[in-house]
């Protein structure tokens, strides 16, 4: 009886130190909701996590926004030699196998875009190389071109004849003048239907040749290849990276997803990671409560 005297304190001790910490333990997680009694909600429910759950994730969302995964690093990530060759790969594995089918360049663009964009797209390109070739026709003033070069012509056609004698500078001026005033007038106005006509016969047999057909008139080999689509990706990257990342709002994506956790999966994800040192808090409260069981055998 005296052993069991002695030996009582510390075990007692021992065992209100392991249920203490135990119980502490499980208090951060359980219980996963309130208990209410009435109107009444009982003190220390939900567990902290649970209670604290919109803190923690706000919390964890800036810490790895500001200090864990910042901008500069998902840029460095992008900049990085492993992802530039996984894009380009994955960019030249694409192009080839597009360039190797039979399907023509309008059925290969509309797979892509969809039917209603690809004739937008086209009228838009059409109209555009149209509008581009005018504003160059009216930029060589195609009158005074004929005017002048009419002019010279005939003055060399007649020279030494005497019909020479009758053609006067000011009377070959006028004459020339009104012949190119009036092509001028004539191709500005007709010209916009011949040159659309030409266009559309151009791009009908262009949109209608194989890719196939068109890989083979391109000089680039897969090495060639391989680094004009690195050059893009370089260039993007050093242009655009800052602004990119800046859309991927790390904080937000990772504060969110902690918020749409469930609590026993928070529970379960905290306990894969710490059950050894949440184990080992317990264990200690045994220890503590033995040593003190001990000491107060002395005191």
């Amino acid at each position: 009886m005296e052993i069991l005297h002695y030996i009582s304190g510390p075990l007692i001790g021992a065992v209100i130190g392991y249920f203490t910490n135990y119980i502490a333990v499980k208090m951060l997680f359980r219980p996963h909701r309130e208990i209410k009694i009435g109107r009444f909600t009982l003190p220390f429910t939900p567990g902290i996590i649970p209670k604290r759950k919109n803190d923690l994730a706000s919390a964890v969302g800036k810490a790895v926004g500001s200090s864990l995964l910042t901008e500069e690093d998902m840029a460095g990530m992008l900049r990085s030699e492993a992802v530039e060759n996984s894009i380009t790969d994955l960019c030249v594995s694409q192009i080839k196998s597009v360039m190797e089918c039979e399907q023509t360049i309008r059925d290969t663009v509309s797979s892509f875009v969809g039917d209603n964009a690809y004739a937008e797209g086209r009228k838009l390109l059409k109209d555009g190389i149209c509008s581009k070739i005018m504003d160059s026709v009216r930029e060589m003033e195609p009158g005074v071109l004929i005017a002048e070069e009419g002019k010279r012509a005939v003055k060399q056609k007649l020279e030494g004849t005497m019909f020479a004698m009758f053609l006067s500078d000011k009377l070959l001026d006028s004459l020339a003048f009104e012949i190119g005033t009036y092509a001028e007038n004539y191709i500005l106005e007709k010209g916009p239907e011949f040159v659309e006509g030409h266009v559309e016969k151009e791009l009908s047999g262009l949109e209608d040749t194989s890719l196939l057909r068109v890989s083979d008139w391109l000089p680039l080999d897969e090495a060639g290849l391989r680094e004009k689509v690195r050059g893009i990706y370089r260039n993007s990257i050093s242009k655009f990276a800052g602004s990119v990342v800046s859309q991927f709002h790390i904080a937000d994506i990772v504060e969110n997803k902690i918020r749409e956790m469930d609590v026993k999966e928070l529970e379960e994800l905290v306990m894969s990671v710490m059950k050894h040192e949440l184990g080992m808090i317990v264990n200690l409260g045994a220890l503590i409560g033995l040593i003190l069981g001990i000491l107060n055998l002395f005191f």
